[in-house]
């Protein structure tokens, strides 16, 4: 945060002492400019089943040790991650979250967190809003997850696909409606069904 202000050169400035309100804007110009959340501007690619490592940054590296730091999705009161008078708050996080994640504040006295999300889950693919708050300014960021299938999952998901179509081609439909939460394996499973359902 800036301490200092250089004098404005569209105000005429007089002999006579400056009103108050003006010592305030002086002050209150330079800070909400320069009060700024950075993020990635790009996609972060994570397989699933990895760790995420969501960053973001203050510009002018600005101290966020005494600051709120909020990650959410699309609702704000709805924490993904909340870090507050100087601790985090994992009581207030959303059920999905709870256990999954950690603030990295090895470079928060300049201004730089890390967000973990650990096993990632399909679930977890858009977007992350990073939030920083200072007792007088408030600013966000927003950063695009986007989660892929690894590999050696893709090809035993679909080495299973075909097992289930040749040997339990009768529980087929079942089989797909009990494993409906889990993406991939719908993905596999999608030639089964359709086999299935022509038989």
């Amino acid at each position: 945060i800036a301490s200092s202000c250089e004098r404005s050169p569209f105000i005429t400035y007089e002999s006579n002492p400056a009103p108050l309100w003006s010592n305030f804007l002086c002050v209150l110009v330079p800070l909400t400019v320069n009060f700024k959340v950075i993020g990635p501007d790009h996609p972060i690619m994570v397989s699933a089943g990895e760790d995420a490592l969501l960053p973001c940054h203050l510009f002018r590296n600005t101290s966020a040790q005494k600051m709120e730091v909020r990650w959410y999705r699309s609702k704000f009161f709805e924490p993904v991650h909340l870090y507050q008078n100087e601790k985090d708050e994992a009581e207030q996080q959303i059920p999905n979250y709870q256990g999954r994640t950690e603030l990295l504040k090895d470079g928060i006295v300049d201004g730089s967190v890390v967000l973990r999300i650990r096993n990632i889950t399909p679930s977890d693919h858009g977007q992350f809003i990073c939030f920083f708050r200072s007792s007088r300014f408030y600013a966000e960021a927003t950063l695009e997850l986007k989660v892929t299938a690894n590999r050696f999952q893709c090809v035993s998901l679909h080495t299973l696909g075909v097992l289930f179509t040749s040997l339990l081609c009768k529980n087929c439909e079942k089989i797909y409606k009990y494993l409906h939460g889990n993406k991939y394996l719908i993905m596999a499973l999608q030639s089964s069904r359709e086999r299935c359902n022509t038989s």
